[in-house]
């Protein structure tokens, strides 16, 4: 894909992964904590540009690769950029000042949430196959299924295992947002 910033948000991601291995507190440091909990406004940038582990940054890395290439050529690289600065950033805000949870977060998991809502949006009846379920879903259902799972499992406990799945809800919020709003307004 001649000019996707796919490869670039990828690039970072890994560099900034790699950097946190050779310096420990730099994964601590670069997450959003809430709101006076050592949070600096810098943070709704830098949280969803970090991971801590291999399986956490390969498992975003897959997500957005598969999916981003699919939406990025419908909408263009500068506005697939856009949005997924706009849904991390937005979903970082909401992370700081209303996430129960006093636990930092870290991963792109926002920003990837936002391209799924993205391509449920622009591909709402494409079939989809989740590893290791062998069973198609349509695009919608599985945006749908993840968002109600997400929901499911933030009302039950907050806080689960370390995933924050707040941040996947505003993920998927901000990202139709971004489409059904600005994206679709820009684009009349």
């Amino acid at each position: 894909m001649r000019g996707s910033v796919l490869p670039h948000l990828i690039i970072i991601n890994s560099l900034i992964w790699l950097a946190g291995i050779r310096f420990e507190e730099l994964a601590l440091t670069l997450a959003i904590h809430k709101w006076g909990y050592e949070f600096e406004p810098w943070q709704v940038i830098t949280y969803f540009f970090t991971h801590r582990s291999f399986w956490h940054i390969l498992a975003n890395m897959i997500a957005l690769w598969s999916l981003g290439s699919a939406v990025e050529p419908v909408m263009g690289s500068s506005n697939f950029l856009f949005m997924y600065l706009f849904v991390g950033i937005a979903s970082g805000v909401c992370l700081a000042f209303l996430d129960p949870s006093p636990f930092p977060v870290l991963g792109a998991s926002t920003s990837v949430s936002g391209v799924l809502a993205a391509y449920a949006y622009l591909f709402p009846r494409s079939q989809l196959v989740i590893f290791p379920l062998p069973i198609p879903f349509s695009a919608r259902w599985l945006a749908i299924g993840f968002g109600v799972i997400s929901l499911l499992l933030f009302l039950w406990e907050p806080v689960m295992g370390g995933i924050s799945h707040f941040g996947h809800l505003c993920g998927l919020v901000f990202g139709w947002v971004y489409l059904r709003w600005i994206w679709k307004w820009w684009h009349i």
